[in-house]
């Protein structure tokens, strides 16, 4: 049974694997990340391993392939939210998506800092974060690993509120600025 404490854990675990393998692109000992967060390698893997994150031959490899829900259809909890791993590398990204209500192509460049540019400048973000995991900012409820998706605006993403009820619905920046948060909660945690 995975208990909330095993959860936020594991959230914690994995934003130090992202930030330390340069979002997967250099693996990493488990001694290594498990120093790094002051916990027991054996525990290490277990909490990676409730994430999803592959270890092989004691790296970590970040390799969270596709994955199906109980019911047979992607479970979106395994996918790794951009802004935070723009965050995480201190990498520009260019994200290039289509919004699935109009079709419209949708394209945003950001950095850790700020976004460059939103087309069409009226694309929003919405995310949903994942059930039992809070991090307390503030007084402010702040998911700790989000599914995000983007839209050409906010009439295009009132369906998926409807099907969402605890999503949100922010424009690019405010999106990053939500993530930017969420990055700063996950680096003030205390060593578990």
């Amino acid at each position: 049974m995975t208990t909330r404490t095993d959860r936020t854990a594991a959230v914690r675990i994995a934003w130090a694997a992202t930030k330390l393998t340069r979002a997967g692109r250099h693996p990493i000992a488990i001694g290594r990340l498990a120093a790094t967060v002051g916990m027991d390698p054996g525990e290490a893997r277990r909490l990676m391993d409730l994430m999803g994150f592959a270890i092989r031959d004691g790296l970590v490899l970040m390799d969270r392939g596709p994955r199906q829900s109980s019911d047979g259809d992607p479970d979106d909890r395994y996918r790794v939210d951009l802004f935070l791993l723009a965050i995480a590398t201190g990498e520009p990204v260019h994200a290039d998506a289509t919004c699935p209500v109009t079709g419209t192509r949708v394209r945003v460049h950001f950095t850790r800092e700020r976004v460059l540019s939103v087309d069409p400048p009226q694309a929003v973000v919405a995310a949903a974060g994942l059930p039992g995991i809070d991090l307390a900012l503030r007084g402010d409820y702040v998911e700790a690993l989000v599914c995000s998706q983007f839209f050409a605006s906010r009439e295009a993403a009132a369906g998926w509120l409807l099907d969402n009820i605890d999503g949100r619905v922010l424009s690019v920046p405010e999106y990053l600025g939500h993530a930017r948060r969420m990055a700063a909660a996950l680096e003030a945690w205390p060593t578990i």
